[in-house]
């Protein structure tokens, strides 16, 4: 009897399968190997639970986009307008980790991922970053030597604070709406396809079709990125057909000017989803109206 029947004799003694102390690749061969279907969901059921009791937890703080104004020149005009603005906040994450276990990297690319496509208050498109950075950089370009006078200096940055609120609402409605107990379930979908779609190293070096050099990657590091890459993929499926779209279209997507859901994109002159242009077109239609009544 191999090394590997001896195991699984032993889980099936106890009914008990722990992979938290065990490589990805053990656990990925298990369940390959798993006899029944009860023996497959034991196995992923582990795995799971693994992922998610991982000290590796979402995590998101405020962060400041912070500047000091000299102090010979908080008397002047522009330098109060500045120190008013010298510290402007915003929500962040924690989006990496320097832990090489298999738990938290596969967990930190969960938590990356629901934190991109459903965390409304996590706003980090460039359009917004650079205009809430507008104080710093007029600050900065300001005694670098170029001359601004305080009217100005107030109208640009108000400008740019209020601009940057619309592209946050407007960021903050392309991003799905799904809780994280919701999330998870979904998650768990994708995981579990992966773990059917997988295959064993050997297959892909039989095959001829390993797409990395594993000479420089142990067993744990390959399936680590397959899985990771795979929720990848899964999440914008998911995420298409969430808005009813095709999977695989040629035409390309885009968001919906209003509502901000994903649309296939069919010329530079679609700018609504279907409800969305029904809307606008009876604004239109109401504006219209109104003129006519206006000039009679």
């Amino acid at each position: 009897m191999n090394t590997w029947e001896n195991t699984m004799n032993l889980r099936k003694v106890t009914h008990i399968y722990k992979c938290d102390d065990m490589f990805l690749y053990e656990i990925i061969e298990d369940y390959k190997a798993a006899q029944s279907t009860e023996e497959k969901n034991e196995i992923f059921s582990s795995f799971c639970s693994s992922v998610w009791s991982c000290d590796n937890k979402r995590r998101t703080y405020k962060k400041t986009i912070h500047f000091n104004v000299n102090k010979d020149l908080l008397d002047t005009e522009p330098g109060q307008i500045f120190n008013t603005w010298s510290c402007i906040e915003y929500k962040y994450y924690i989006s990496s980790t320097r832990d090489k276990n298999w738990r938290p990297i596969i967990r930190q690319n969960i938590n990356n991922i629901y934190t991109r496509y459903f965390d409304k208050d996590v706003i980090l498109g460039k359009e917004y970053m650079d205009l809430i950075k507008t104080p710093k950089r007029l600050y900065y370009e300001w005694i670098s030597g170029v001359n601004m006078n305080a009217a100005s200096v107030a109208g640009i940055i108000e400008n740019s604070i209020s601009q940057s609120e619309k592209v946050k609402l407007k960021l903050q409605k392309e991003k799905l709406t799904l809780s994280w107990n919701e999330y998870k379930k979904v998650v768990e979908e994708f995981l579990r396809r992966a773990f059917e779609n997988s295959k064993l190293i050997e297959e892909y070096e039989d095959n001829k079709n390993i797409f990395t050099r594993l000479d420089f990657l142990t067993e744990d590091h390959f399936y680590v990125k397959y899985i990771n890459r795979s929720l990848n993929g899964e999440i914008k499926k998911w995420e298409k057909r969430s808005c009813g779209l095709p999977q695989n279209s040629r035409k390309g997507y885009k968001h919906c000017k209003l509502c901000g859901i994903i649309i296939e994109r069919s010329g530079n002159k679609k700018m609504y989803c279907d409800k969305c242009a029904l809307t606008k077109e009876r604004e239109r239609k109401r504006k219209n109206a109104y003129k006519y009544r206006i000039a009679k």
